[in-house]
């Protein structure tokens, strides 16, 4: 039960941390994890579970992908492009779950749950280069003028 205590709390810095110094996509996607996050707490089984496909999970994710997505899509940064992948990742281990329902419980929510600490990094990483930027150079604009 620490583990949770200390990604809500890691959460919770990075959520802040995007709020103060960062711009528009740092402050979606903040936003998109903390929903993220509350949805998944709602909808983790009571333990012992995970033997079979999770549902509602996997739906989340999927609605958390679509925002990476979108936000990767439209904002003038790179490093949302890495998240939105580390995202599909999160969602394809869904798939070989369903595709293969051996695979181990703990396996199956380690690398649903685990991924979610390299993406938090990132968002670390974008809105301090954020930052770095406006301070250089006075202005960093948020969104692209066209899509990819």
């Amino acid at each position: 039960m620490l583990i949770v205590y200390l990604f809500n709390a890691l959460l919770a810095s990075c959520a802040v941390y995007a709020f103060v110094r960062g711009g528009a996509p740092e402050r979606v996607v903040a936003v998109a994890f903390v929903a993220s996050a509350a949805a998944s707490y709602a909808a983790i089984p009571a333990h012992g579970r995970f033997h079979g496909l999770e549902w509602g999970l996997l739906l989340i994710d999927a609605g958390l992908l679509v925002v990476l997505v979108a936000v990767a899509l439209w904002a003038n940064r790179f490093w949302p492009i890495w998240i939105a992948s580390f995202q599909l990742f999160a969602l394809l281990v869904h798939v070989a779950k369903a595709y293969q329902q051996d695979v181990l419980p703990i396996i199956y929510f380690a690398a649903i749950s685990r991924i979610a600490y390299p993406m938090l990094a990132l968002l670390v990483i974008g809105t301090a280069r954020h930052f770095h930027r406006v301070r250089l150079y006075g202005v960093d604009p948020d969104w692209s003028s066209r899509a990819l």
